[in-house]
């Protein structure tokens, strides 16, 4: 039975008139609806059961979550909706931009759920053709014939008066190993959309294959792999199966096996710093050093201790000088309304951190997305304390996503070096 598909835009809100939740949708959206992340718990969206029917209210997640009867749909700003959006987390991911993510599935030419498994096999194809990483386990078993090295002290214990048999402790090269269960976990999520007939049967071929080389990887948290020259086809296969892997609480992903519950939503806020991160570590010349996500422990302190840390989004240093800028990159629409002043307060005080000379001032910048279909804004400076010893200013400038994306398309890398200069004020 197909279902209807309600569309919303991000930080947008949908009332979906006379619907009414069942017990199992209402405990599945309460769980899906707050999630922790990176910077801590957040919620993806609100959903309110009113007595006209149901409304939800949109954040910064976009993507889409299937209930018994109905698809909700939350819309990225790109103007070619999911299809940019996936060419964003290709760069991110460093995956080229030769393959083709327009949809064919019965939900449209902009489904999420069918342009991201695509994507994801994809990887794994390329992974195939470079080989299964398999990995030396120690095994123990009580055997007939010799194999590996003896246990004599637990031998005397199994075997006292076995004389044909003895405990033995032996390497076996396995590929049952996180590397590969965390890609037919990711399988697993995928496999329970609703995709278009070749791709589900791509999938599922994958999935077999995928069972006779290892068991599903069932804990709580990603676990933490040390790439080498064995294992390094494996990344970024291992960045998009983290993507399906962190959609879902764990509880939740294995608790709803009906496939009418399931969802793939993605934080544009932390895609664009990404995003932003790897438009600059690319592109800025030689000279330019990017950090990102450097913890700061001495900045605010309680009797000589750490009292709190923070931790800029990135920092740029010039090579020659030692200069370190500090960037915040703001999924806000500061294009349109003035910079809020808590983020006034927190880029002023990053800055005075790592330009600390009294009476030259420090410099930060705010960086905020611009679509397609907005027009091209001047820079803005604010002054803080101008006049005082320590002035600073800080720039409000905007990222056009969808030029940058299509400059890697194209492979304008002179333009793009420039654009990232800009980016820091330096072009």
């Amino acid at each position: 039975m197909s279902k209807d598909i309600h569309a919303v835009p991000e930080y947008g809100s949908l009332h979906i008139d006379g619907y009414r939740l069942s017990e199992a949708e209402r405990e599945y959206l309460q769980g899906l609806a707050v999630i922790e992340d990176r910077k801590g718990q957040e919620r993806r969206f609100v959903v309110r059961e009113l007595r006209t029917g149901l409304h939800l209210e949109a954040t910064c997640w976009v993507g889409a979550i299937e209930l018994e009867r109905i698809r909700i749909v939350i819309e990225p700003k790109f103007h070619r909706g999911f299809a940019a959006l996936l060419e964003m987390i290709a760069f991110i991911e460093g995956i080229p931009f030769h393959r083709r993510w327009e949809s064919q599935s019965a939900h449209g030419k902009s489904d999420l759920m069918e342009l991201f498994t695509r994507l994801y096999l994809d990887a794994l194809n390329d992974l195939l053709k470079r080989g299964v990483v398999k990995e030396y386990v120690t095994e123990e078993d009580n055997l007939r014939l010799l194999r590996g090295r003896p246990d004599f002290v637990v031998n005397l214990q199994k075997n006292p008066a076995s004389p044909d048999r003895i405990y033995c402790r032996y390497d076996e090269l396995v590929t049952d190993i996180p590397e590969n269960q965390v890609l037919l976990t990711a399988l697993e999520a995928a496999s329970r959309y609703r995709l278009a007939p070749a791709t589900g049967q791509r999938l599922n071929r994958f999935r077999a294959e995928w069972e006779i080389l290892c068991q599903p990887y069932r804990e709580a948290q990603w676990p933490l792999f040390h790439y080498h020259r064995l294992n390094r086809h494996y990344q970024q296969a291992h960045r998009l199966a983290g993507y399906l892997f962190r959609q879902v609480a764990t509880e939740n992903l294995f608790r709803y096996h009906d496939r009418s519950f399931y969802s793939l939503l993605l934080n544009m806020n932390e895609l664009f710093e990404d995003f932003v991160r790897e438009v600059l570590r690319r592109y800025l010349p030689g000279r330019f050093r990017v950090s990102a996500q450097t913890k700061v422990r001495d900045a605010i302190l309680s009797g000589g201790k750490t009292y709190r840390q923070v931790i800029p989004d990135l920092l740029v240093t010039e090579a020659t000088s030692g200069t370190v800028l500090v960037l915040d990159t703001k999924y806000k629409n500061y294009g349109q309304k003035p910079v809020d002043t808590a983020d006034i307060f927190q880029l002023a005080f990053y800055a005075q951190r790592f330009q600390s000379v009294p009476g030259q001032g420090h410099t930060s910048i705010i960086l905020y997305p611009r679509y397609a279909n907005q027009p091209a804004r001047n820079d803005e400076a604010i002054d803080l304390l101008p006049g005082r010893e320590h002035f600073g200013r800080l720039w409000v400038r905007d990222v056009p996503i969808e030029e940058l994306l299509r400059l890697v398309r194209v492979g304008e890398r002179e333009e793009l070096a420039r654009q990232a200069l800009r980016l820091i004020g330096a072009g």
